[in-house]
Protein backbone atom coordinates (compact mmCIF):
# COMPACT_ATOMS: atom_id res chain seq x y z
CA UNK A 1 0.00 0.00 0.00
CA UNK A 2 1.39 3.73 -0.52
CA UNK A 3 0.42 7.52 -0.42
CA UNK A 4 2.69 8.66 -3.45
CA UNK A 5 1.07 12.25 -2.29
CA UNK A 6 2.62 11.50 1.46
CA UNK A 7 5.62 9.71 0.35
CA UNK A 8 4.98 6.58 2.51
CA UNK A 9 4.57 3.34 1.70
CA UNK A 10 3.69 0.48 3.67
CA UNK A 11 4.38 -3.50 3.03
CA UNK A 12 4.59 -6.36 5.18
CA UNK A 13 6.91 -9.73 6.14
CA UNK A 14 6.09 -13.17 5.78
CA UNK A 15 5.30 -13.35 9.57
CA UNK A 16 3.10 -10.31 8.82
CA UNK A 17 5.02 -7.43 10.52
CA UNK A 18 4.24 -3.86 8.86
CA UNK A 19 7.19 -2.24 7.35
CA UNK A 20 6.38 1.81 6.51
CA UNK A 21 9.16 2.97 3.98
CA UNK A 22 9.91 6.49 2.73
CA UNK A 23 8.94 6.17 -1.06
CA UNK A 24 12.00 8.61 -2.54
CA UNK A 25 14.47 6.71 -0.12
CA UNK A 26 13.51 3.36 0.63
CA UNK A 27 14.50 4.27 3.96
CA UNK A 28 12.62 2.21 7.14
CA UNK A 29 10.39 4.23 8.95
CA UNK A 30 9.19 1.45 11.65
CA UNK A 31 8.22 -2.01 11.79
CA UNK A 32 4.86 -2.90 14.00
CA UNK A 33 2.94 -6.09 15.03
CA UNK A 34 2.65 -9.69 13.76
CA UNK A 35 -0.11 -11.45 11.38
CA UNK A 36 -1.00 -8.37 9.70
CA UNK A 37 -2.15 -7.74 6.29
CA UNK A 38 -1.99 -3.91 4.88
CA UNK A 39 -5.28 -2.90 2.95
CA UNK A 40 -5.08 0.92 2.79
CA UNK A 41 -3.82 4.08 3.53
CA UNK A 42 -6.84 7.24 4.79
CA UNK A 43 -5.79 9.98 6.51
CA UNK A 44 -3.15 9.44 8.12
CA UNK A 45 -3.40 5.63 9.14
CA UNK A 46 -3.14 2.15 7.85
CA UNK A 47 -6.35 -0.10 7.74
CA UNK A 48 -4.87 -3.41 8.26
CA UNK A 49 -6.52 -6.82 8.94
CA UNK A 50 -5.07 -8.69 11.80
CA UNK A 51 -5.32 -12.33 10.07
CA UNK A 52 -5.68 -15.31 13.01
CA UNK A 53 -8.29 -18.07 13.89
CA UNK A 54 -10.40 -14.81 13.81
CA UNK A 55 -10.15 -11.54 11.65
CA UNK A 56 -10.07 -8.16 12.86
CA UNK A 57 -9.95 -4.50 10.86
CA UNK A 58 -7.06 -3.06 12.91
CA UNK A 59 -6.04 1.17 12.68
CA UNK A 60 -2.73 2.43 13.21
CA UNK A 61 -1.13 5.57 13.04
CA UNK A 62 0.67 6.08 9.50
CA UNK A 63 3.76 8.55 11.40
CA UNK A 64 4.97 5.54 13.95
CA UNK A 65 2.89 2.44 13.86
CA UNK A 66 1.02 2.96 16.77
CA UNK A 67 -1.95 0.93 17.05
CA UNK A 68 -5.11 3.29 17.51
CA UNK A 69 -8.04 0.49 16.74
CA UNK A 70 -9.02 -3.01 16.61
CA UNK A 71 -12.42 -3.83 15.56
CA UNK A 72 -14.52 -6.84 16.90
CA UNK A 73 -13.86 -9.90 15.23
CA UNK A 74 -14.99 -9.60 11.26
CA UNK A 75 -17.48 -11.74 10.05
CA UNK A 76 -17.00 -14.51 7.88
CA UNK A 77 -17.67 -17.91 7.10
CA UNK A 78 -16.55 -20.58 9.08
CA UNK A 79 -15.22 -22.28 6.51
CA UNK A 80 -13.35 -19.54 5.41
CA UNK A 81 -9.29 -19.64 5.45
CA UNK A 82 -8.09 -15.90 5.66
CA UNK A 83 -4.40 -15.41 4.19
CA UNK A 84 -1.81 -12.77 4.87
CA UNK A 85 -1.99 -12.23 0.97
CA UNK A 86 -4.41 -12.82 -2.19
CA UNK A 87 -4.96 -16.98 -2.76
CA UNK A 88 -7.45 -19.08 -4.69
CA UNK A 89 -9.14 -19.35 -1.31
CA UNK A 90 -9.46 -15.96 0.53
CA UNK A 91 -8.67 -12.38 -1.25
CA UNK A 92 -9.36 -8.74 -0.34
CA UNK A 93 -9.56 -5.48 -2.13
CA UNK A 94 -9.90 -1.98 -1.10
CA UNK A 95 -12.17 0.12 -2.92
CA UNK A 96 -11.25 4.13 -2.57
CA UNK A 97 -8.49 6.62 -0.33
CA UNK A 98 -11.28 8.30 1.28
CA UNK A 99 -12.99 8.35 4.83
CA UNK A 100 -14.60 5.31 5.19
CA UNK A 101 -13.21 2.61 3.22
CA UNK A 102 -14.85 -0.15 1.86
CA UNK A 103 -12.91 -3.08 2.17
CA UNK A 104 -14.77 -6.39 -0.16
CA UNK A 105 -13.52 -9.98 0.09
CA UNK A 106 -13.95 -13.01 -1.49
CA UNK A 107 -13.62 -16.74 0.05
CA UNK A 108 -13.64 -20.35 -1.68
CA UNK A 109 -13.93 -23.75 -0.28
CA UNK A 110 -11.64 -25.88 -2.87
CA UNK A 111 -11.39 -29.62 -3.13
CA UNK A 112 -7.94 -29.96 -1.55
CA UNK A 113 -7.49 -33.88 -2.52
CA UNK A 114 -8.72 -37.75 -1.31
CA UNK A 115 -12.09 -38.61 -1.32
CA UNK A 116 -14.36 -35.81 -3.02
CA UNK A 117 -17.59 -35.57 -1.02
CA UNK A 118 -21.04 -37.12 -2.32
CA UNK A 119 -23.09 -34.66 -4.36
CA UNK A 120 -25.54 -34.50 -1.58
CA UNK A 121 -22.44 -33.34 0.88
CA UNK A 122 -21.17 -30.94 -2.14
CA UNK A 123 -24.50 -29.49 -2.67
CA UNK A 124 -25.00 -28.50 0.53
CA UNK A 125 -21.36 -26.76 1.17
CA UNK A 126 -21.41 -23.04 -0.10
CA UNK A 127 -18.25 -23.40 -1.96
CA UNK A 128 -18.21 -19.21 -2.57
CA UNK A 129 -18.67 -16.61 -0.59
CA UNK A 130 -18.53 -13.02 -0.60
CA UNK A 131 -19.03 -9.71 1.42
CA UNK A 132 -17.62 -6.28 2.26
CA UNK A 133 -16.87 -4.01 4.74
CA UNK A 134 -17.03 -0.82 5.61
CA UNK A 135 -14.21 0.85 8.00
CA UNK A 136 -14.87 4.27 9.53
CA UNK A 137 -11.45 5.64 10.31
CA UNK A 138 -11.57 9.24 11.81
CA UNK A 139 -14.76 7.45 14.37
CA UNK A 140 -13.39 4.15 14.31
CA UNK A 141 -15.70 1.60 13.33
CA UNK A 142 -17.02 -1.16 11.12
CA UNK A 143 -20.18 -1.71 9.16
CA UNK A 144 -21.34 -5.14 6.82
CA UNK A 145 -22.35 -4.30 3.37
CA UNK A 146 -24.00 -6.42 0.76
CA UNK A 147 -21.88 -7.62 -2.03
CA UNK A 148 -23.41 -10.38 -4.08
CA UNK A 149 -21.24 -12.33 -6.86
CA UNK A 150 -23.28 -10.89 -9.92
CA UNK A 151 -21.72 -7.44 -8.70
CA UNK A 152 -18.26 -8.78 -8.11
CA UNK A 153 -18.20 -10.59 -11.58
CA UNK A 154 -19.64 -7.20 -13.04
CA UNK A 155 -16.84 -5.25 -11.72
CA UNK A 156 -14.09 -7.98 -13.10
CA UNK A 157 -11.56 -5.86 -14.92
CA UNK A 158 -9.24 -7.45 -17.71
CA UNK A 159 -5.53 -6.85 -15.78
CA UNK A 160 -3.40 -4.81 -18.07
CA UNK A 161 -0.25 -6.59 -19.66
CA UNK A 162 2.72 -6.33 -17.76
CA UNK A 163 5.50 -4.51 -18.21
CA UNK A 164 8.95 -6.44 -19.16
CA UNK A 165 10.34 -7.62 -15.43
CA UNK A 166 13.48 -9.19 -14.77
CA UNK A 167 13.48 -12.80 -13.30
CA UNK A 168 13.60 -11.80 -9.76
CA UNK A 169 10.57 -10.51 -9.53
CA UNK A 170 7.62 -11.99 -7.47
CA UNK A 171 4.77 -9.33 -7.62
CA UNK A 172 4.92 -5.61 -8.27
CA UNK A 173 2.51 -2.55 -8.04
CA UNK A 174 2.53 1.48 -9.57
CA UNK A 175 3.25 4.06 -7.43
CA UNK A 176 3.06 7.54 -9.47
CA UNK A 177 6.12 7.03 -11.44
CA UNK A 178 7.68 4.46 -9.54
CA UNK A 179 7.21 0.61 -10.20
CA UNK A 180 7.38 -1.36 -6.91
CA UNK A 181 8.72 -4.62 -7.28
CA UNK A 182 9.00 -7.68 -4.58
CA UNK A 183 12.29 -9.88 -5.21
CA UNK A 184 13.99 -12.87 -3.95
CA UNK A 185 17.34 -12.76 -3.98
CA UNK A 186 19.30 -16.09 -3.11
CA UNK A 187 22.30 -15.67 -0.61
CA UNK A 188 25.62 -17.03 -0.41
CA UNK A 189 24.63 -19.06 3.26
CA UNK A 190 21.89 -20.78 1.97
CA UNK A 191 18.94 -18.26 2.76
CA UNK A 192 16.96 -16.29 0.66
CA UNK A 193 16.44 -12.14 0.86
CA UNK A 194 12.92 -10.95 0.33
CA UNK A 195 13.84 -7.10 -1.20
CA UNK A 196 11.61 -4.03 -2.09
CA UNK A 197 12.56 -2.60 -5.06
CA UNK A 198 11.68 0.71 -6.33
CA UNK A 199 12.21 1.29 -10.13
CA UNK A 200 11.69 4.45 -12.50
CA UNK A 201 9.12 3.19 -14.68
CA UNK A 202 10.28 5.74 -17.69
CA UNK A 203 13.95 4.66 -17.73
CA UNK A 204 13.81 1.15 -15.89
CA UNK A 205 16.25 2.12 -13.74
CA UNK A 206 16.76 1.07 -9.72
CA UNK A 207 16.34 3.81 -7.48
CA UNK A 208 16.47 2.10 -4.49
CA UNK A 209 15.70 -0.91 -2.85
CA UNK A 210 15.22 -2.35 1.34
CA UNK A 211 15.62 -6.28 2.45
CA UNK A 212 12.36 -6.39 3.89
CA UNK A 213 12.99 -10.60 5.00
CA UNK A 214 15.95 -12.50 5.31
CA UNK A 215 15.26 -16.71 5.75
CA UNK A 216 16.93 -19.61 5.45
CA UNK A 217 16.29 -22.07 2.83
CA UNK A 218 13.99 -24.57 3.82
CA UNK A 219 14.96 -28.16 2.30
CA UNK A 220 12.75 -30.75 0.98
CA UNK A 221 11.31 -33.59 3.70
CA UNK A 222 12.20 -36.76 2.16
CA UNK A 223 9.95 -39.27 0.49
CA UNK A 224 8.73 -41.97 2.30
CA UNK A 225 9.76 -45.48 0.89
Amino acid sequence: MADASAGRAVVRDRQGTLIALDLETGAVLWRQGRDLRPCALVAGTVVALRVGSLVHVELLGMDEGTERWTSPPVALPAWARPTLHDSPEFSVDAEGDQDPVVLRWTARALYRGGAPPGPDVAGSQPRTAHGALRIGVASPSTEPQAWTATEAESEAEVPPRPPPLAADVLEYGQVGDLRMELTVRPGSAGENAVVLRAVDARTASAVWEVVLDETAESRPRKLRP
